[in-house]
């Protein structure tokens, strides 16, 4: 009896756990530092043959730059210039929040809103 109880209470407890982790990842609007430094990392490891997106020739200019902040939707001429963020970094980055997806704009990874366009947050790959 005490063994089947405490299976049970084992098995509640995870199922807890989960839900609990998973719910915390759908709410995941913002990158964290684990987020920046895997980027980073990542970044780090393919500057020699970057992706779209990534490429020194794909910076932003000053006015694009000012335009790519948090809380703000892309206008059609950032959109123009994003790719999707190459597979292999998205499999090491959280899976982003339902309505969400990572992107690569002009030297930077972004989170953004795909119901308005909203940027959610930056990470500034080029220093």
């Amino acid at each position: 009896m005490k063994r089947t109880l405490r299976a049970a209470t084992c098995a509640f407890a995870l199922l807890v756990a989960s839900v609990v982790f998973a719910q915390g990842r759908q709410d995941h609007t913002q990158f964290d530092q684990h987020d920046r430094q895997v980027t980073q990392d990542w970044y780090n490891q393919h500057q020699s043959n970057p992706p779209r997106g990534l490429r020194a020739s794909d910076t932003l200019s000053a006015q694009e730059e000012a335009r790519l902040q948090p809380g703000h939707p892309l206008d059609s001429q950032l959109r123009k210039k994003t790719h999707s963020v190459p597979s292999d970094l998205a499999r090491r980055l959280p899976t982003p929040p339902k309505h969400h997806k990572y992107q690569t704009v002009g030297g930077h990874v972004v989170l953004v809103d795909t119901r308005d366009n909203t940027v959610r947050d930056v990470i500034h790959v080029h220093h």
